[in-house]
């Protein structure tokens, strides 16, 4: 079991969208974010950590805020898409 899976409480599919999403994050416009993604992946970061920092932690509340306004915004059927496009 590694993080992911400890953090999603041994859900497999949720595991899966973690990794997912930290793949996503390496693409980030941001830098500090890319940076953080990069730190996660190789090993030299946990996820933990990284969200407890100050300084990566201010950075991904900032970048969920904004995916959680829009995602609240999405119609049913737009979450279910978005969910199945991150199992893909």
């Amino acid at each position: 079991m590694d993080e992911f899976d400890d953090l999603a409480g041994g859900d497999e599919q949720r595991a899966n969208l973690l990794r997912a999403a930290l793949a996503d994050l390496r693409t980030s416009a941001n830098p500090v974010v890319r940076e953080m993604a990069t730190a996660v992946q190789n090993g030299d970061l946990t996820l933990r950590a990284a969200i407890a920092s100050g300084t990566y932690g201010d950075e991904l509340a900032t970048a969920f805020d904004d995916f959680w306004t829009t995602y609240q915004e999405m119609t049913p059927e737009g979450r279910d898409s978005l969910a199945e496009q991150a199992s893909a």
